[in-house]
Parts: structure tokens; C-alpha cells; sequence
């Protein structure tokens, strides 16, 4: 008589222990699944961004700040370097997109700079 009970209670802790495993095993999927699927969208967006035929690309951007950045962006063949900030957006100027480096049109830039500064110092 006593064996059927203690039959039942051991299926009992049996079906006990399997749901546990079942919630375990669920909850480790679900935290797997969550990062993938993170991967894959990210992944998506890429694949997405290289075979989109954009007329806008991101050439370079600096970060100033925490909401603040300098953005080289080339359109239609020409590099437009902009800031942006958290409300607005500035055009701060244009170079013909030779593929010359940021640097080297910095340099160019200052040596402009310093150019029309001797001038003015001659004229006056």
C-alpha cells in the first residue's frame, strides 16, 4: 500500500525537477536569443547600408563633445564639411573631392591663410 504512494511522490519531485529545468533551459534560450538577434540585425543593416546606392557619404566625423561633431560628408562629388550639434546642423565648407586627405586640405587652408595675410600686410 505504501508503495504507490511513495511511486507518486517521487513522480512528483520528478515532474518538479524537469519543469525547474524546463524554466532554466528557457530562460538561458531566451538570453542567448537576445544578443543574437541584436548580431543579425546589426548585421542586416550593414549588408542594407553597402548594397544602397546612397548619393550621401559619411567620409569622416570627429567628435567635440558629448552632442557635438564635425562631419565630412561627400555628395554628388563634392566633401561638405559640417557641424552638428544636438539642434542644428552648419555648413562650415566645401572642397572638391579629389581624394586628397582632411589633412592635407587643412594644410593647403593654411597656407591660404597665411598667404592672404602677408598681402594684407604688404598693402598696408
Amino acid at each position: 500500500m505504501a508503495s504507490p504512494y511513495l511511486y507518486a511522490a517521487g513522480v512528483q519531485e520528478m515532474s518538479a525537477a524537469t519543469s525547474i529545468w524546463k524554466v532554466v533551459l528557457s530562460l538561458v534560450f531566451v538570453i542567448a536569443f537576445i544578443p543574437a538577434c541584436l548580431w543579425l540585425m546589426k548585421r542586416f543593416q550593414l549588408t542594407q547600408m553597402k548594397l544602397g546606392q546612397s548619393d550621401i557619404k559619411v567620409v569622416n566625423v570627429q567628435s567635440l563633445g558629448a552632442k557635438e561633431k564635425l562631419m565630412l560628408v561627400e555628395v554628388e562629388g563634392e566633401r561638405l564639411l559640417i557641424g552638428v550639434t544636438a539642434h542644428s546642423i552648419s555648413h562650415l565648407k566645401s572642397f572638391p573631392s579629389h581624394g586628397t586627405s582632411f589633412a592635407s586640405m587643412m594644410e593647403s587652408a593654411d597656407r591660404e591663410r597665411s598667404v592672404v595675410g602677408k598681402n594684407q600686410e604688404t598693402d598696408s
